[in-house]
């Protein structure tokens, strides 16, 4: 199989926070999606804003430093910074579509990273018609 086949995927915040947490409903579910990045099958990129917010979730230091070395230790997963170019299409995308700014810059980073697919739980999103929205659920 060649690479060109494998293609990529944005992750929500949300999503790690279900894998990371083992969500009772759907941690399962986010588990199936980092065992195919793990794998290799899929490859995922996500926003710096993903760490802040895992990050600030909560949780003894310890708890936070170990979320943060399996984070930052997970394979074929890329994170962005918020660059310039990002920022302007995240303003664009709050401006044509009322998202909230953490939401604006997953897409515009998804979009920047050419991602075939977000993958989100956030039922909200599936209004965005520029990239692929995928439930976590479904």
């Amino acid at each position: 199989m060649g690479m060109k086949n494998i293609i990529t995927v944005g992750i929500d915040t949300n999503v790690f926070i279900y894998y990371f947490q083992q969500h009772p409903q759907f941690g399962h579910k986010a588990k199936n999606v980092f065992q195919s990045v793990t794998r290799g099958e899929i490859r995922a990129i996500t926003s710096i804003i993903t760490l802040i917010e895992l990050l600030s979730l909560g949780g003894s230091d310890k708890d936070i430093e170990k979320l943060k070395t399996i984070y930052l230790q997970t394979p074929n997963l890329k994170t962005f910074d918020i660059t310039q170019s990002i920022s302007i299409e995240a303003a664009r995308i709050r401006r044509n579509y009322g998202y909230r700014i953490p939401d604006s810059i997953q897409l515009a980073t998804s979009l920047y990273a050419k991602a075939s697919v977000f993958i989100t739980n956030d039922k909200r999103l599936q209004s965005f018609k520029e990239i692929k929205i995928r439930l976590l659920k479904d």
